[in-house]
């Protein structure tokens, strides 16, 4: 089912029980999500038909070679396969919004403004997934009372998650001689992944951080004496302190989803090393998108539920560079 063919159900009342989509088309809506973020795109997305459980991953993390002599048969095993578990708990989530008939009906759209609300709908609810995914926070707030708050409220986004406690490596960039991105601090942070790790960091390790950070990089490379400067700063050089590159989506530097106002003067960013497949969403595969007219009002009310989680895996393999300051020469 196309994302217009879904789309088109939830303005009818065929939609299914109680508004709820099937499976199907369900995961024809995670894709949409998907399209309609920036990061999603590269994260494991694992959807679930429960809502708590566990998920496995299998590895061999053992050596599993030895010695065999010519003409003699063998029947031990070798090596072993590992199985890794990780629990997950999703929770509930509600967007929802109302719209007079003289909302739609005297814009621009005329007569196509449940079309267009359709799919501002859907970006939106594809936008603050990813917010959510990222920077949710259930600590953060004592009483979250802003749209922003209240959606970063809900549940613990991956970002949130990469603390020393649970086992990320933190590089807080106050320790350094310069707290904004050179490559000092990119070469920092690669030390930092075990050793164990590196074998395979140099295929799927990325570098995500925010577009900021990315320019003060940029310029920072510009600066220095070398012939690569002007492509540096023209953009025609891609950007891969140590070797690994920055993870970027439409062309541009960075991220717009990574934060640039953190800090006690909110004027700090975060800069994360790690295999981005290593953070899984699970969304469940159940999504129910209703819609009625209330007739006292004459205006039309479009509500949507989803569950999901987010899980980080494997927290020793990331390193979190905090702290990450503009530099003040551009």
């Amino acid at each position: 089912m196309t994302r217009q063919e879904i789309l088109n159900k939830f303005t009818s009342d065929t939609i299914g029980d109680n508004g709820l989509l099937n499976p199907k088309q369900s995961e024809r809506f995670i894709k949409d999500f998907i399209e309609t973020a920036e990061f999603l795109g590269f994260v494991d997305v694992q959807p679930k038909s429960e809502r708590s459980g566990i998920f496995y991953h299998i590895d061999m993390a053992n050596p599993a070679t030895v010695a065999a002599v010519e003409g003699t048969e063998y029947s031990d095993e070798t090596g072993s396969v590992t199985h890794s578990k990780w629990d997950f708990n999703m929770k509930k989530r509600r967007t929802q919004f109302e719209m007079t008939w003289e909302d739609g009906a005297w814009t621009i759209e005329g007569g196509n403004y449940l079309t267009t609300i359709k799919d501002i709908w859907l970006q939106r609810w594809g936008v603050d997934t990813e917010i959510l995914a990222t920077l949710g926070d259930e600590d953060l707030y004592v009483a979250p009372a802003t749209p922003m708050e209240k959606l970063i409220d809900i549940n613990d986004g991956f970002f949130t998650q990469l603390t020393a406690e649970n086992g990320c490596n933190i590089l807080d960039a106050s320790g350094l001689t310069d707290t904004f991105p050179t490559h000092t601090m990119f070469a920092s942070a690669w030390n930092l992944i075990p050793q164990r790790y590196r074998r395979f960091a140099r295929g799927n390790y990325r570098w995500i951080t925010s577009t900021r950070v990315c320019t003060d990089y940029r310029n920072w490379l510009a600066s220095r004496q070398t012939g690569l400067g002007d492509a540096v700063l023209q953009g025609q050089v891609n950007l891969s302190p140590q070797g690994i590159p920055i993870l970027n989506a439409n062309g541009a530097d960075g991220l717009g989803v990574v934060p640039e106002d953190l800090g006690v003067g909110e004027n700090e960013s975060m800069i994360i090393l790690g295999d981005p497949k290593n953070f899984v969403w699970l969304p469940h595969r159940e999504f129910k998108l209703m819609n009625r007219y209330i007739q006292e009002k004459d205006s039309f009310r479009w509500t949507g539920y989803a569950y999901d989680d987010f899980v980080v895996t494997n927290f020793p393999t990331f390193v979190k560079i905090t702290g990450v300051t503009q530099n003040p020469d551009f």
